[in-house]
């Protein structure tokens, strides 16, 4: 699980990350980037306007048809 940083600066927030991804060793960093690319390929899937994915390693560059987002 990772760490939750809490600040009220944004860029001192984004300092811990950088420090805590760095701190993690070459195969955390590799396990962290493929759980991340999971988890966007199930956002991606999620919108049904998308075309489906391609299962030869294809890369995602953004959503085909981005779902409106609510009005506040």
């Amino acid at each position: 699980m990772s760490p939750v940083f809490k600040s009220r600066d944004k860029a001192e927030i984004e300092e811990q990350q950088r420090r805590y991804y760095w701190s993690l060793t070459p195969h955390e960093r590799l396990a962290l980037a493929v759980r991340l690319n999971q988890q966007a390929r199930l956002i991606y899937a999620a919108n049904p306007a998308n075309p489906p994915l391609m299962t030869d390693g294809g890369r995602i560059l953004k959503s085909a048809a981005p779902l409106p987002r609510r009005g506040r």
